[in-house]
Formats: C-alpha cells, sequence, structure tokens
C-alpha cells in the first residue's frame, strides 16, 4: 500500500491479526476508535508493527510519503468505524 504525504488511514478493525512491514517513509499509528494525534507512535522504513485482531486502529503519512505491506492469517477484511 502506498500513501501519499499526509495520507490517513482511517480507524479500522480485522477480524485477523496483522503485521504490517513499513517499506519506506514512516508511518504513524494508533490505536483506539478515534484517531488521536497525542496516541501516534512513529514506525520507520524497515519497522514492523502488530495490529491484533479485533482491535480498532488508525494510521497517517504524517511527514511524507510511506509505503507498506500487511500479512495475516486465514481470511480477511476491514470495516471502516464511523466517525
Amino acid at each position: 500500500m502506498r500513501l501519499a504525504s499526509g495520507g490517513p488511514i482511517p480507524p479500522h478493525i480485522h477480524p485477523d491479526e496483522h503485521y504490517v512491514t513499513v517499506l519506506s517513509g514512516t508511518i504513524h499509528v494508533g490505536f483506539g476508535d478515534t484517531i488521536d494525534e497525542a496516541r501516534l507512535v512513529a514506525v520507520p522504513a524497515g519497522a514492523i508493527y502488530v495490529a491484533p485482531a479485533g482491535v480498532a486502529h488508525y494510521g497517517w503519512a504524517r511527514n511524507g510519503a510511506a509505503e507498506y505491506q500487511e500479512a495475516g492469517v486465514g481470511s480477511t477484511a476491514s470495516r471502516i468505524l464511523p466517525r
């Protein structure tokens, strides 16, 4: 997945655990059903974070374009949470 600079990933959940590898740039990630900039954690290129099954999370290519890859086990889906 590629995100333009400033590109958001809205709060969402997956039924399965996801492993996210940041390939380039930095993605700022937070957990919860609403975006809270104070809770964002920077995940730089080469790092991996885990989005547990059923846990709401969100992201942001805050300071430049970023690219990442997701992997999981079993069937997957995403459900965007209402604002």
